[in-house]
Order: C-alpha cells, then structure tokens, then sequence
C-alpha cells in the first residue's frame, strides 16, 4: 500500500523545488567560495613580491652596517650588494605587475618569459646576438689598434679577486634579472632607445666608456631582438654567453 507522503502530488512537487532550490543554493556557494579562494592566492603571491623586495633594499643598509662594523670585507660587499640589485629588478617587475592586478601567470606571459617563448627560433637569434656583440667587441679592440685612441674597459679589473659565487651569478642568474626588467618590462613601456641608455646607465659604475658603449649597442640590439621574436629567452641567452666570454677572458 503505498504511503501517504509519496501519494501526495503537492507534497512530493514541494520537495522536488527545495532539492532543486538547494542545488542552486550549493551550486552557487561554490561558484562564491572558488573566485574567493583565488583572489586570496593570488593576494598571497603579491605580498611575498613586496616582501621580497623591502627585503632586498633593506639587504643594502644591513651589508653596509656589516661592512661598518669589520664584519665583512670589502670585496665580499661589492659582491652580495652586486647580487641584491640583481635580484632587485624582477621584484620591482613582479611586485608593480601583480599590483596591477596581473596573475602570476600572467605576469609571466606578458614578459615573454612563458615556456611558449622558448623556441628555436628565440635560441637561435639569441646566439646571434651574442656573435654580434663579439664582432662589435673586436671592432673595437681594431679601433683603438689603429688609431692609438684607447677605450679602457675596467670589467676584468673589478672582477678580478671576486668571489666564485659571484662570477657563477653573473652568467646563471643576473642575464635573467637583466633582461626582465630592461626587455620584458621597460620596452614594451618606453621603447628600445630609452630603455637601453637606462641598460647602460646600470653599467657606468664600470667607470668605463667602452663599456658603457658596447652595453648601449647592446641595449639596442636586444632591444630589437626581443621585439622581432617576441621571446625574452633571445636576450637571455644572448645577454648569458656575452657574461659567460667575459669571465673566460678573464681567465685567460
């Protein structure tokens, strides 16, 4: 005999509408707590930038205290303020990108820095870029041979007694914080010419007019390379080997 509950239209009609009404409700929960639960990730991933970076700037003042203090030497605060400003620059970049609102990802992709830009294309403009920047240094050394006019560059001087971890940094690490800052973010934002004379600006404590040409043409030649591949790998890895030669010289 079948129950009263169940043989009731009107009653069975109601509770299908509240188990449908519930559905939406929990359906709807949801669609609220995902966005939220992002909103708060991606909250998380900018304050670790700006912490980050208040880090690396006060990593400045504490090095020189140190250094005040006889704690460490010279050299070694050459070397890890040398690193800090390094590391400085793609924490700007992130830290003002995801204050803009930018996910992490992309933030990434607007830099060109996505696994999509690493092709072979981007590897094989950036060897070049490399091959060009070794002529212009040869054409260079040629100049001063023929005309008698010397262009002193100080780069192997100040490298010289730094420590290894430094020399590895320079070749492995500092191409990328470079290039993040100086290709991916200031050309879209001001252009080759202006963010190449800044590029070489960062190189004038070379104390070095040769130095602060050939980081210029540089400046410009990756510059243009970065726009024509769309890659920030090309400038990477055309900035690493150029790094990469210079303590091999250094050796020599």
């Amino acid at each position: 005999m079948p129950s009263k509950h169940n043989s009731n239209p009107k009653t069975r009609l109601v509770r299908q509408r509240n188990s449908y009404s519930g559905l939406a409700a929990n359906g709807k929960q949801q669609r609220t707590t995902r966005p939220r639960s992002k909103t708060a990730h991606a909250s998380r991933i900018r304050y670790l930038f700006y912490f980050a970076t208040l880090f690396l700037i006060l990593s400045f003042f504490l090095q020189s205290w140190l250094y005040s203090i006889h704690y460490i030497s010279l050299i070694t605060l050459e070397a890890d303020s040398t690193i800090a400003l390094s590391l400085l620059f793609p924490m700007v970049v992130f830290s003002y990108l995801l204050y803009k609102k930018f996910g992490l990802r992309e933030a990434v992709e607007s830099l060109h820095f996505n696994l999509k830009a690493l092709t072979l294309r981007a590897i094989l403009v950036g060897v070049v870029l490399f091959a060009a920047i070794f002529l212009l240094e040869v054409a260079l050394s040629a100049f001063q041979t023929i005309t008698h006019i010397p262009l002193p560059t100080n780069v192997q001087s100040l490298l010289e007694g730094m420590p290894a971890y430094l020399l590895v940094f320079s070749v492995v690490v500092a191409p990328i914080d470079e290039e993040l800052l100086f290709r991916g973010f200031l050309v879209p934002r001001i252009g080759i010419v202006w963010s190449a004379l800044i590029f070489s600006l960062f190189h004038i404590s070379y104390y070095s007019i040769a130095e602060f040409i050939a980081a210029f043409i540089f400046g410009l030649l990756a510059g243009y390379a970065f726009k024509r591949t769309k890659s920030l790998y090309t400038t990477i890895i055309g900035h690493a080997l150029v790094n990469m030669l210079t303590i091999i010289v250094l050796f020599l």
